[in-house]
């Protein structure tokens, strides 16, 4: 018994020892730092990405409101629907200091009250906010 209980107290010290370097590692240093500045991007990309998406039953069809961030107002925009479905794809691309390149995409998928066409829509375009419009047959 007395040499497994010294062997387990062995073990239980290695594992303080390993536990301790690696919130050392994990905590301090480079990759802390690291670990910092992608939490930062992560946390603004998504502040920065919110998309809404506000669908309307009117008397002459279906008007879809869709607000665009600030970020992605210079990027690209698709637009597709397939029977029910709105899918909505924004895409900004970002130059960073020392000629980096980073690009940023989202994608929302909204269930339309009917079936629309495509063809049909018609699109107005107000400061931050992307209207379809889609007549009723």
């Amino acid at each position: 018994m007395d040499q497994n209980e010294n062997d387990k107290r062995y073990l239980e010290r290695n594992e303080d020892i390993i536990s301790h370097a690696m919130d050392h590692f994990f905590q301090s240093g480079t990759f802390s730092e690291l670990m910092q500045g992608f939490q930062h991007l992560v946390n603004s990309a998504f502040t920065e990405a919110q998309v809404t998406i506000d669908v309307r039953e009117e008397p002459a069809g279906l008007s879809v409101d869709i607000s665009i961030p600030q970020t992605f107002r210079d990027g690209d925009m698709l637009v597709e629907t397939k029977e029910r479905y709105l899918h909505v794809t924004i895409r900004h691309d970002h130059k960073q200091a020392h000629s980096s390149h980073m690009s940023s995409s989202m994608t929302r998928t909204v269930v339309l009250p009917y079936e629309v066409r495509e063809e049909d829509m018609e699109t107005s375009w107000n400061e931050q906010t992307l209207t379809l419009f889609f007549p009723k047959k």
